[in-house]
């Protein structure tokens, strides 16, 4: 039984490395949905022109997604630079991203930083994620572990999606090196993340009290917080929660329900729950095998 334990907690680790390291953006706010994309791009390009910023802005995000004009992400990034220069904050995090991603510019993570900086202080809570993470990876910069838990705090507080998780896993990693305390912040972060609509924290959290490193391991508790994250389609919780069923590590074996989660992480295009249910087919069966003993 420990063994199987051992074995979830790693599954799920190595499928949650790069958790929430992709970019926030906010550059899409307040355009208005239901205009046609190109009146909606036209008419921004008019304002644009007349001095205001935030239509530059938002006709940067027309040009970077191709909504209503041809994608040109040269010009995305200019006109995301221009209302940047007018303190249009959120404009300076999607320049930053930009500058982060190579987007349109030579990427210079060195200048993403420093306008995620200024971005973050200018109110922008992605932009404080996204600084946090560049500075707990060492993503481009040198690594600041001290000044990206505080961003990454910061984002959290703010309710940025992933960024409590992003937060746990720091607390978490921490936690792996001997700092004490951090388990429980870690589990304070993925609460926060979890109970704000964060499926991935509450997968995190699953995945804390199933390790139990820090603390007496707790299947039927991982399992709680692993319905939750699969009852909002998380697909690694998901599988997890699957596979504890399946092979009754923990919990209660149930492998008709089991079977059915893996199935739907399969569905959402979770390679290991696809491997898992090939495993389970009867030898010469190319189907997902029917629920048995």
């Amino acid at each position: 039984m420990a063994a199987w334990l051992a074995l979830l907690v790693a599954m799920g680790l190595g499928a949650c490395k790069s958790s929430g390291a992709k970019p926030a953006d906010d550059s899409s706010a307040q355009l208005d949905t239901s205009a046609d994309p190109a009146e909606q791009a036209a008419n921004d390009d008019k304002q644009c022109a007349a001095g205001d910023l935030e239509a530059c802005r938002r006709l940067g995000t027309e040009y970077l997604e191709g909504k209503g004009v041809s994608q040109d992400l040269r010009r995305s990034t200019a006109l995301f630079q221009q209302a940047c220069n007018g303190a249009i904050m959120s404009a300076c995090n999607a320049l930053a991203n930009a500058y982060a991603e190579g987007t349109g510019i030579d990427k210079n993570p060195q200048r993403a930083a420093e306008i995620y900086q200024h971005a973050c202080d200018g109110g922008i809570k992605p932009a404080c994620r996204n600084l946090g993470l560049m500075l707990r990876d060492g993503r481009g910069v040198p690594a600041d572990l001290t000044r990206a838990e505080l961003l990454l705090d910061k984002a959290c507080k703010g309710s940025v999606p992933l960024a409590c998780t992003s937060a746990g896993d720091l607390d978490a990693m921490l936690a792996a090196k001997g700092a004490p305390n951090r388990t429980k912040q870690a589990i304070a972060h993925y609460k926060h993340g979890c109970e704000t609509g964060d499926p991935t924290a509450c997968r995190q959290l699953g995945i804390v009290y199933l390790d139990g490193k820090a603390m007496p391991k707790s299947p039927t508790t991982a399992e709680v917080w692993l319905q939750r994250s699969c009852l909002a389609d998380e697909p690694v919780g998901c599988r997890l929660l699957g596979t504890m069923l399946v092979q009754g590590a923990g919990v209660p074996r149930d492998l008709e329900r089991g079977k059915q989660l893996l199935v739907r992480a399969c569905d959402a295009h979770d390679a290991e729950a696809c491997k898992e249910l090939e495993a389970l087919q009867p030898p010469g069966d190319a189907g997902i095998p029917d629920d048995g003993p």
